[in-house]
């Protein structure tokens, strides 16, 4: 009687730990218990926030099977549907801003394990809309990553890395394509160039203003870098300064640990006298910043 009650509780606690059964995380090795394997729509998508934001600390493919999902990923406001191939780079900003109820995906994260692997990330999400054959050749490296991890094989470590790494490798030609035809593939590095821009974007405390001030540190001319940025995201290189400024701004006026009054807000972020500062946000955002910072403290 005793054994059958204590064979009851090992079941109910082996079935509690498995509720989650859709996430594949059934390794035993260092590696492979880094990677998170999702083969269909994580229970964690429905915990996550509309419009919180969250850092992921770790690399990231996510492949749309079903519905829709709108993120925002380190400033870029991305729309993913069905067939859509999102490649984040460890330790992006991520804001989930909308979902539709029949979202489906699979995703992979997985750490950093050679230099290899870095040239081909690079430092910015890679959007990409796939064909059919696309999708399927996609979804079988999925079905191989899920074979491996199931098998809870110590040995497996250099098998998912070879397959990461060529997972990674077909996402860059899929890219290259996708340059090809929109006029890129032919200027020099134009994914490296919007990277590069993204990051001394990010990099500032506050944002420069000047978009020169950007040409010059990379070396092209204005227009170029903004042939690439319209071409690459749909924005240009002052809009995206732009977005960034109230992104900063935003951040200021709801900073906790200090209180910045709109005239020093409008002095850190470059924009001239307290009235300037305030349409700018107010053209941007709806609101003037008193209203914002109200609105926000309300919560």
């Amino acid at each position: 009687m005793e054994r059958n009650i204590d064979n009851q509780k090992k079941k109910k606690k082996y079935k509690k730990r498995n509720s989650h059964s859709l996430t594949e995380h059934l390794a035993s090795n260092p590696f492979l218990d880094c990677i998170v394997l999702n083969m269909e729509r994580s229970p964690m998508l429905n915990e996550i926030l509309l419009g919180n934001t969250y850092r992921f600390p770790e690399h990231a493919v996510i492949l749309i099977t079903e519905g829709t999902l709108k993120v925002d990923v380190s400033l870029e406001s991305l729309s993913l549907e069905k067939h859509s191939l999102l490649l984040i780079p460890a330790n992006s900003v991520i804001t989930v801003q909308d979902r539709s109820d029949n979202v489906n995906y699979r995703s992979i994260s997985f750490p950093t394990f050679c230099s290899e692997q870095n040239d081909l990330i690079g430092y910015e999400p890679i959007k990409i809309q796939l064909q059919e054959n696309s999708h399927s050749t996609i979804e079988n490296y999925f079905q191989l990553m899920n074979m491996l991890m199931r098998k809870k094989d110590k040995d497996n470590t250099e098998g998912m890395q070879h397959l990461i790494l060529s997972l990674l490798s077909h996402i860059n030609t899929l890219n290259d394509t996708m340059l090809q035809s929109i006029g890129l593939l032919n200027l020099p590095h134009p994914q490296q160039l919007k990277s590069e821009f993204l990051y001394l974007l990010n990099s500032e405390p506050y944002p420069i203003r000047t978009v020169s001030y950007y040409t010059d540190k990379l070396r092209v001319t204005p227009g170029h870098l903004n042939n690439v940025m319209k071409k690459l995201t749909g924005m240009s290189t002052t809009e995206w300064i732009n977005k960034n400024t109230i992104r900063a701004a935003r951040e200021l006026l709801s900073n906790p640990a200090k209180y910045y009054t709109v005239v020093e807000i409008a002095e850190l972020l470059h924009c001239g006298t307290e009235p300037n500062f305030s349409k700018f946000f107010k053209s941007h955002t709806g609101e003037t910043p008193s209203e914002f910072r109200k609105r926000i403290q309300q919560k």
